[in-house]
Formats: C-alpha cells, structure tokens, sequence
C-alpha cells in the first residue's frame, strides 16, 4: 500500500522540484518508509512520478519505486496478491527482489502497459514505457485503490489523492456543487455514480479502465474488463457448486494472507469477516488478531455471534470502545487530507479499530467488505429476486418465504411492501430508496439526477452489479482507504475477486437466495468453518455506530460545525434538521443525514 501521483506533459509546464518536494510531503501519510521520484524527459515531453511506499512485502530497499528495468518504469499503489503464480506461469527469471511489484513490473511489460484477467490483486499504477514513450496509468477490477487525474493544457496530473495533483498542479480545489447537491440527496451512493469529484476539474478514474497519454499529449480511456462474468456454470449440482466455491474462496483468502508484517481481522457477527477469520484458522492454521466494535446500541450488538465464533477457535476477541479519537479534530483532519466525506458514521468506528491494530503492530488489515454485493445480503436484494422471478412458477413460494422470514427483520417501508415497491419502479428511484425519506430537510424539494448503469437484464443481477461497481462497494472502499491510509495501514477485502464475481453470476438466482436466506450458497460452502448459529441468523445488522456514540448533537458546539458553510446551508431546511436534533433517538436515515450534512460543512469550509 502506498501513494503515487504524476505528470505527464510539456517540459515546459512541469512541475517544479519545490512543487514536488511539497507533495511529497503530503505523501508519507500514505507511504511513510520510503518516498523517492523519477524524471524522465524526451522530444520536450517530461513524465514525473512520485513514489511514497508502505513495505508489505520484501521490505528490503531493493523493492522500493519508482521501480525501473529495460522495458519501463512503474509506480504503483496495492498488491498483487497472485505474484508467485504470476513468477510460474509466466516464467519470470532473473528477478532481482522478492516483491510483487517487479512481478507487476515485468507482467505489464509483456501484456503492453495493461493488465489481463490473470492478475489477482487491487491497484493502481502509473507506467511509464521508455520504448513506446507512452504513460498508462491504470485502476483495479473493483476500484479498491484511489487514482484521480486532471487534464489541463495537454498536461496530465494523477495522484492517489485530489490534494496531490493540486500541490503538484499549484491549483487550488475549486469545490464542486453539483456533487454537493448529489451527496446531500443521496448520501454515499452518490460519490462513485459518476466521474465527478468534489473538485470541479479533477477526476476519478473508474474501476478497470487504464488512461495512456503518448507525444500527442491526447489522453486515451481503455476498459480493460466489461465487468461480465467470463464462466457458464460448471455444474448443475447444487452441491458440487458448493465444493468450488468452497475452494475459490480457500485460494483468494490465502493469497490475500500474503505478508511480511502481522495481518489482522475485522470481526463482525456475520458470516464475511467470521468466514475470513474461520478459514485463516481452519486451512492455514493461521490464528489472526480479530479487531471488533464495543457497540452499546442493542440492535446493533453483535457480541454473541462474536463470542460464539470465537469460542469456536479460541480466539480472544479485542472489543474496542468508541473514544480513543477526538472526533472533531478527526473527522476535519480526515476530510482536509483528502477532500472527500467520509461514506457513514460507522467509519469514525472504523478509525478506532484501525488505531487500535495499528498501535499493537499490525499494517494489513483484514474486511467482509464486497461479500454482501457477491452473494445478495441486502434487503433490497431480497426484493430485486422478488422482481426478476414475479413470472417463475414458483413465485408465490418464493414469496411466502420472504413475508414469513425476511420481512419481519425490515425497517425501511419500500423494502417492506412489495406493492409499493414495484410502484416506486416506475421512476427508476428503487436503488436509493432513502431519498424520499431526507427531501424534507432540503429547501428544494426537487431532487438532482444521478446516473445508474446497466449491467444487465434480470433485475436482480443487475442490483448486485450496481452495488458492487457503483453504489455501495466502491464508496466504502474509498472511505476504508482514507482511514486506513491516515493509519498507514492496507486495507485487504477478501471477497473482491474476479474469479468469485463470475462464479457467482454463474449461478442460477435461487442459489444466492433459496428459502428466505440470502447469501444461501455462502452458508452451505462455510458449514463446518462458520458456527451454525451464525449461517442461520437471518437479520442483516451490519457494521454501524450511531451518530451520539460520536458526538452530543444536542450541544451548541455540534451546531455550530453543522452549520459553519453558508454554502452547504442554502440546499438545507434547517427548521426541519433542528427538529431532528431535539429528539432523544434518531433513526438511521436522520442519523446519516446529519453526519453527511457535517461532512460537506466541513469540506467547504476548510477549501
């Protein structure tokens, strides 16, 4: 894990050595062993990269970037989790280190500056051909790894932060209303909808698509997945399914364990982090260190499944308590470092836990994170199936199971009213099911659009893509990221593999939610690695820390940082938000909605 940033244009126009010495600066948080650059000038074009490392793997001097051969020289943020596999299939000699990033090195070397579905990992990488003379910079197949650009009079800026093509670019932020507005209708989702940042100029570059940038000083976008699954189905046996999933998660767990520093685990009481620590234990006899929330809430305690687990292993869990941050000072700390809000209030928890691991020596970090997108754990999953399978024979069945089972665990009246559900289809808002609900703490009641994909033609199938590339993954990922970094530490999920996205959009729909579970063939393939009281808990509880375990929103101090941007205050009606912090419990959305209206106050007022 690490951060890069770069440039790519006319000599003329480059960056200044004092320019780049002050965004190395920004870098250590991000890389705090190493920081170093290459210069590489030709035919008046300069290319300038900029490398701050965090050592994971071979930690030896030899491995540290811009890292440079015959062929190029690359620069790059994440791991490749399947380098020793690569070093065999494709017969890589003479390597002078022992770290994936020679092996990443000599991979784009070969497959002409873009990866192919062989490379299993999360990046994102600036590379940079002597021969061809060409830039590519390039973002992983789920976007795990941050990379922005900015192009300007035929110069190219990247960086894995807003803030370091701003230092690099000598610009300042200029603050985007458009997302603001998008970010206060919709919350998270909105952040990953589109290209757009909170910058006005800047970029995101999307998840699998690589950006080159030869003499011609034209940047050129290249899709290097289509994000559709490559597998049929290799079985029709429910069971033999259920021994290959088995298997495709014993292999990308193990390779994600690749480390020569102390792995540790999130762990909740649901079944992605239990099984990711209950196969570490189980199959490679690895026993991690389990890193879980001290969550005073009832309806969000997951003690018991967590206890229940770890006596299983005898493991001793670490509970952590919500106080070892001054949050305020954090949260403004962690908002200027990176010029974008954080997803939810549950990443301020998220903070404590990385604090935590990483005060007792630990620099991976271990989450379930893209689990519930894989195999349909959401509520609204449960209602999409319902949807794409109205016309099924056995839809009355299915239907009866989720009214017995499901719908009694539901709080959110859209997801639990089949009728007006379908009715809400017709304006095509099914995805952001809440917006309804924060209209009336805005002014303007008429709510900004936002862009939706499509990935494919069942509904439910498409829901899951839409989670997993845009609405709820790539968010969260950005935010754990951010956290992580500020902590340097590196952020693995095991779930987000490409050999699991397609093995599972393989399988027929009722294998993902069969009997009024979802994540059905995950349950079957973890008997005898999870505890059974865990694959048969059917309420979805989540990682979630209420707004009050943070702050006393009821104190004028909370107001005043609520209320300190009068640009954010004009999209507000502040009569109905302070109704909201007159109560004495808030519910989830008025939870959200609050800690993202502080947010945004933050971020405008800082900029």
């Amino acid at each position: 894990m690490c951060g890069i940033a770069g440039f790519f244009g006319p000599k003329k126009l480059e960056p200044s050595k004092e320019l780049i010495k002050k965004c190395i600066v920004l870098m250590k948080r991000r890389g705090p062993d190493f920081q170093n650059y290459s210069k590489n000038t030709f035919n008046n074009i300069s290319s300038i990269m900029i490398h701050s490392r965090l050592s994971i793997i071979d930690p030896s001097k030899f491995a540290h970037q811009p890292m440079e051969d015959e062929n190029g020289i690359i620069s790059y943020n994440g791991e490749i989790f399947n380098y020793l596999e690569l070093i065999k299939k494709y017969k890589l000699q003479n390597l002078k280190t022992k770290s994936d990033t020679e092996v990443l090195l000599k991979f784009i070397n070969i497959n002409n500056n873009l990866p192919n579905k062989d490379l299993d990992g999360m990046w994102s990488y600036a590379y940079l051909n002597k021969k061809q003379k060409k830039l590519t910079i390039c973002r992983d197949w789920f976007g795990e790894k941050p990379l922005y650009y900015l192009y300007k009079n035929k110069c190219l800026f990247y960086g894995s932060n807003i803030n370091y093509i701003n230092v690099l670019s000598g610009r300042n932020i200029e603050i985007n209303e458009e997302k603001i507005a998008t970010f206060l209708s919709y919350g998270f989702k909105a952040i990953s909808s589109d290209t757009q940042t909170f910058d006005k100029k800047i970029k995101v570059l999307e998840s699998s698509t690589a950006l080159s940038i030869d003499h011609s000083l034209n940047p050129k976008k290249i899709k290097i997945w289509d994000k559709k699954p490559e597998k049929k189905m290799i079985s029709n046996n429910y069971q033999e399914n259920v021994l290959l999933l088995r298997d495709l998660l014993k292999t990308s767990f193990s390779r994600r364990l690749r480390s020569d520093f102390p792995v540790a685990c999130l762990l909740s009481g649901g079944i992605d982090s239990t099984a990711i620590a209950g196969y570490t234990k189980k199959f490679f006899n690895k026993k991690l260190n389990c890193y879980s929330i001290f969550n005073k809430e009832k309806s969000y305690d997951e003690s018991k499944q967590i206890n229940s687990f770890c006596e299983t292993y005898e493991i001793q869990p670490k509970y952590i308590k919500m106080n070892a941050l001054d949050n305020y000072k954090f949260l403004e700390k962690i908002i200027e470092e990176n010029n974008c809000p954080l997803s939810s209030i549950s990443y301020l928890a998220y903070a404590n836990l990385n604090k935590a691991a990483r005060d007792e020596g630990h620099r991976v970090l271990l989450s379930g994170l893209g689990g519930d997108e894989m195999f349909a754990g959401y509520y609204l999953h449960h209602m999409c199936y319902l949807i794409s399978n109205q016309r099924d024979k056995k839809f009355k069945n299915f239907y009866n199971q989720w009214e017995r089972f499901t719908k009694p665990l539901i709080k959110t009246k859209i997801l639990s009213d089949f009728s007006y559900f379908k009715t809400q289809l017709i304006n095509k808002n099914y995805s952001f099911h809440e917006k309804g609900e924060v209209k009336k703490y805005l002014r303007s009641k008429k709510t900004p659009k936002i862009s939706t994909k499509k990935y494919s033609n069942n509904f439910f199938r498409n829901q899951l893509s839409l989670d997993l590339f845009e609405h709820s993954v790539p968010p969260h990922n950005l935010s754990a990221d951010q956290i992580s970094m500020h902590f340097s530490i590196e952020n693995r999920n095991p779930f987000l593999a490409r050999d699991i996205f397609s093995f599972t959009n393989s399988l027929p729909d009722h294998y993902l939610i069969q009997d009024g579970f979802g994540k059905r063939i995950l349950r079957d393939a973890l008997k005898t690695i999870v505890p059974g009281s865990i694959l048969k808990f059917r309420e979805k509880i989540g990682f979630y820390a209420n707004l009050k375990e943070f702050f006393d929103i009821k104190n004028k101090k909370f107001k005043d940082k609520l209320y300190q941007s009068d640009l954010v205050n004009k999209y507000l009606d502040k009569n109905s938000i302070d109704g909201i912090l007159k109560k004495t419990h808030l519910n989830n959305i008025e939870s959200k909605f609050i800690f993202n209206t502080l947010n945004l106050a933050i971020l405008t007022k800082i900029n």
